[in-house]
């Protein structure tokens, strides 16, 4: 997993009630693109869930951990290194 992925799984992990993109960016410092590109990418792959519906613009939207999601995509790896 690419490190930055990583660190947004954790720091949802950490922060259950749900946090922010920019709350996410600050804490890593990491540009804002950068994390919201890898939130899109989560989030299309079903391991991050977030508040908004299919409009965005001008919302603040809280992101979540979805850890059953997470889990199964951490054994699913498991399995490809295993050769499974």
């Amino acid at each position: 997993m690419n490190q930055v992925r990583a660190a947004i799984v954790r720091h949802l992990a950490l922060n259950p009630d749900g946090v922010t993109s920019g709350q996410i960016t600050r804490e890593l410092s990491a540009t804002y693109q950068t994390i919201f590109r890898h939130l899109q990418d989560l989030e299309e792959q079903g391991i991050v869930a977030s508040d908004a519906g299919e409009h965005r613009h001008g919302q603040r939207v809280i992101y979540t951990l979805n850890k059953a999601a997470r889990d199964k995509a951490l054994a699913d790896y498991a399995e490809y290194l295993d050769g499974k």
